[in-house]
């Protein structure tokens, strides 16, 4: 699509967008793959351009882009917005305090811009970055996996660099795989090879050289159930993986050969639906439709302990274990984010996100650190938003707005400030920090997350 075709389809879809018409907006920007403007930011400049035309009196500068500024109808550039720290519904710290006082001392911030967006033909459900940050794949319900180039996306110009094939040398998008027949639910790149694992619902992990012109898996590993989650082991050796039955496979990748633990009590009683290993991949944890999270030796697949109802007797949705193996983030269907301290049990921040996890929204609340553990990213109280909380106190910073329908994964990149979010409005939206109002974080390192405030009950493991 050429330039100018793009600007004249921008100005139609802010005027659909500012005039009402929500539905036949989002036809027009799926069909063009031009990003529909939120209600709240869409323009009537097409209206106002016809004016001007008609009355040649008026100032026609507003439209002219010459002095480098990019048209507010083209930017996609979706800035965050602060939260309001004195709404006391979005977060509960356990110290009894949810919200920050007047005297308090500001909180640090990080500011996100999205910078590219990639469309998918369903809803897309999965990301996840390489362990060097160099790309992230992307998987959805049309079953397709497309791999892109972090770099190329950071410096790709969305409203000015159009083209229709996804190969191309100015594409971020690297490559598309297409092996799978059921929806994609979780993806995981090798440690120290180039090679992309991916799960889905048609009961296989499929394996991926991204670096060869190849969009098949080279090999595969069949189950006899859907396979809902994978982890690779930090040595590359071993992958974890998670299916509608309740025992955690692990599984050699040389030989294909399935281990699990040999205590059938220490399983836990429904479908896995989520399993992360740890940095140094000494132990690893999982979470299951039965309400529990458990605890596992990775040397041993020995249970260490289980947190039981951790969120109020509600399916606990998904976990990760910070990069000191110190602390645990879980999400569940209660709504509720948690920090927990994994040797005692105990839990270290509540954060109540307002999502309805209940009713018509079916998808699984879902959480991460960004790269220095500073900050926890879920879903805000609207799920077509991302909500951004300090993990040392617990207190909302900033939220992310840009998709039109619910957020169903968001993945942080483990070496910068960048972001994958992925919707059911068909696209996945890389986010990273916006330098030019940049506000410096704490300088505390990825590996002494520190967590000052110990007022919680202890959970009984």
């Amino acid at each position: 699509m050429k330039e100018e075709q793009r600007d004249i389809y921008s100005l139609i879809l802010n005027q659909l967008v500012h005039d009402g018409f929500i539905h036949e907006a989002t036809k027009l920007s799926e069909s063009t793959m031009i990003p529909c403007p939120l209600p709240q930011d869409a323009t009537n400049k097409l209206t106002q351009l016809l004016q001007s035309t008609l009355a040649p009196s008026k100032d026609l500068n507003t439209f002219d882009d010459d002095d480098g500024k990019e048209m507010d109808i083209g930017n996609d550039k979706m800035r965050c917005l602060d939260l309001d720290s004195n709404s006391s519904s979005s977060s509960t710290s356990g110290g009894g305090g949810g919200t920050a006082s007047a005297s308090s001392p500001p909180l640090n911030k990080v500011s996100f811009l999205t910078k590219f967006i990639t469309t998918h033909k369903n809803a897309c459900r999965c990301a996840k970055f390489s362990w060097d940050g160099k790309f992230v794949a992307t998987g959805s319900s049309d079953t397709s996996i497309k791999l892109l180039d972090v770099n190329k996306m950071r410096n790709y110009n969305q409203t000015k660099n159009e083209t229709t094939e996804d190969f191309a040398p100015s594409r971020p998008v690297v490559r598309t795989f297409y092996d799978h027949s059921q929806p994609i639910s979780d993806l995981d790149f090798h440690p120290s090879a180039p090679i992309l694992a991916s799960a889905s619902k048609d009961c296989t992990i499929r394996f991926y050289d991204y670096k060869s012109s190849l969009k098949r898996s080279f090999k595969f590993i069949q189950d006899s159930h859907s396979v809902r989650t994978i982890n690779f082991h930090p040595c590359g050796d071993m992958l974890l993986a998670g299916t509608d039955h309740h025992m955690i496979r692990l599984y050699d990748v040389n030989t294909f050969q399935s281990y699990t633990a040999r205590k059938v009590n220490e399983h836990h009683h429904g479908a896995i639906n989520q399993v992360r290993y740890s940095l140094d991949g000494n132990i690893f944890a999982s979470c299951s439709k039965d309400n529990t999270i458990k605890i596992w030796d990775a040397t041993n697949f020995g249970l260490i302990n289980t947190i039981g109802s951790p969120h109020n007797a509600k399916e606990v949705t998904s976990i990760q274990i910070s990069r000191n193996q110190k602390y645990l983030l879980s999400c569940g269907r209660d709504s509720y984010v948690k920090l927990w301290e994994i040797s005692s049990g105990r839990m270290i921040h509540s954060i109540n996100t307002g999502v309805n996890q209940f009713g018509n929204n079916k998808n699984r609340l879902c959480a991460t650190f960004n790269c220095t553990e500073d900050f926890i990213i879920t879903l805000d109280e609207q799920p077509s938003s991302v909500a951004i909380y300090n993990s040392t106190t617990g207190e909302p910073v900033q939220k992310l707005s840009g998709h039109i329908q619910s957020i169903r994964w968001i993945a942080s990149s483990p070496v910068e400030n960048a972001l994958m979010t992925c919707s059911n409005d068909h696209r996945a939206r890389f986010w990273t920090e916006d330098t030019t109002n940049y506000i410096p974080s704490s300088s505390t390192s990825s590996s002494s997350l520190s967590i000052t405030n110990t007022k919680q009950p202890d959970i009984i493991l």
